[in-house]
């Protein structure tokens, strides 16, 4: 059985996922934020065995502790293309604006719109919804959606930082609209929700 476990990780709460089978503890590790520590300590702790590293996009409070991950578990990194530079961009990637100051490695994997992953427990499909950034994604699971900071309980993300556009958030919010609205949704900061309840309440979701 497919199972996740979210790991709260760095300053701003962001979500760090782990997706996992309750059985062969195979997982994907996705957005493990700024405290690689305390996620390798968790991973460990119940013994999962990871197979893939993703970026929901390049913002630093996802990515920071992407190179100590891959490290540590030999596994491989995959983002949008679209955000490879804010990988290898302080300014980018946001880390500067906090004094900060971090970079990522460049990425082993490049992910595209609709492409289809597929793990030794899960097969999943790449969202590419830009408007928080140019390579933002959404993760398609069976069941089940990763949101990152584009779709949260109640709200958007932000489309005012660099690479962000109103526009094209309105177009990957339209795209998401079309999904089966009995998904949960998993975002990258706050607690998780379901697409019916966001087309109900979500004022960025109503016609």
């Amino acid at each position: 059985m497919i199972k996740i476990k979210k790991i709260l990780s760095g300053s701003l709460d962001e979500n760090c996922y782990v997706v996992y089978d309750s059985e062969t503890l195979h997982a994907a590790i996705i957005d493990p934020g700024e405290d690689g520590d305390k996620v390798i300590l968790e991973i460990e702790k119940d013994r999962f065995n990871p197979e893939i590293l993703i970026n929901t996009h390049g913002h630093f409070d996802h990515i920071l502790s992407d190179d100590k991950i891959r490290s540590k578990f030999k596994i491989q990194l995959a983002i949008h293309e679209n955000d490879v530079s804010l990988l290898l961009d302080s300014y980018k990637n946001g880390s500067d604006l906090c004094n900060v100051h971090g970079t990522v490695k460049s990425p082993d994997i490049l992910l595209e719109d609709n492409q289809e992953i597929k793990l030794s427990f899960a097969t999943f499909k790449v969202l590419h919804t830009p408007g928080h950034t140019k390579g933002s994604i959404c993760l398609l699971f069976d069941g089940f959606l990763i949101t990152g900071d584009t779709l949260f309980a109640g709200t958007v993300g932000r489309t005012d930082l660099d690479g962000g556009s109103s526009e094209e958030m309105f177009v990957s919010l339209s795209k998401l609209k079309k999904l089966n609205p009995s998904l949960v949704i998993y975002p990258g900061h706050g607690s998780e929700t379901t697409l019916a309840n966001e087309l109900n309440h979500n004022p960025y979701l109503r016609d």
